[in-house]
């Protein structure tokens, strides 16, 4: 497990995060709901999420023509995330990516897991898993911006496999794994895990 000191410059599941204007003023929107409870702030990030870019998957499958090729370029072409805000459009990997830096800012959760899981074989969708402690008790919450962004709800990938956040890979050869935790101290602690995921009983020494 390596500390982090910024989510700039992190490069989770290909989405590299980098800085741009669009994103400093989604950042400032975000640290505006930091006095808000969890459940307060939760649907107001998600929102912030969905106005910033539209489902590139889905309209990639309803457009033709150019706009088509844009969406398929946004879906299938490597870019970093000031591209997919730049564009208002992107897929789950960047939705995903977004929504963990904005939570981040807004002080979201006590544990937050930016994770991928296999729809099929070949073909793997990313959303997150928020951990909040309330009255002692760990709460799960799992969010996929991708679903909650779809129009056609017939293009959800758990539709294909309704275990996909369940399977969500624990191990990948190459891959970092993003999360953030809250510290003894009360402070939000960015890690990067290189090849794994990181277990929550490893965080004590944070």
């Amino acid at each position: 497990m390596v500390v982090l000191d910024s989510y700039i410059g992190m490069r989770p599941w290909t989405v590299l995060i980098d800085d741009s204007a669009e994103l400093r003023n989604l950042v400032k929107a975000a640290q505006e709901l930091r006095p808000l409870t969890f459940d307060k702030k939760f649907p107001k990030l998600k929102m912030l999420v969905l106005e910033s870019m539209a489902n590139a998957y889905e309209q990639m499958t309803n457009t033709i023509g150019a706009e088509k090729e844009r969406n398929r370029a946004i879906v299938f072409t490597p870019h970093p995330l000031s591209v997919a805000l730049r564009e208002r459009a992107g897929c789950c990997r960047y939705q995903g990516a977004l929504f963990f830096a904005l939570a981040y800012e807004a002080n979201l959760a006590d544990h937050h897991f930016l994770e991928a899981g296999p729809v099929q074989p070949g073909f793997s969708t990313v959303f997150n898993r928020l951990f909040v402690i309330r009255k002692g008790k760990l709460e799960e919450r799992v969010v996929s911006m991708f679903t909650e962004s779809l129009k056609d709800k017939s293009l959800d990938y758990a539709q294909t496999n309704p275990r996909v956040y369940e399977e969500a890979f624990d191990h990948r050869q190459g891959q970092v794994f993003y999360s953030y935790h809250r510290s003894a101290g009360g402070r939000l602690v960015l890690t990067g895990t290189p090849n794994r995921r990181i277990n929550l009983e490893e965080l004590s020494a944070l």
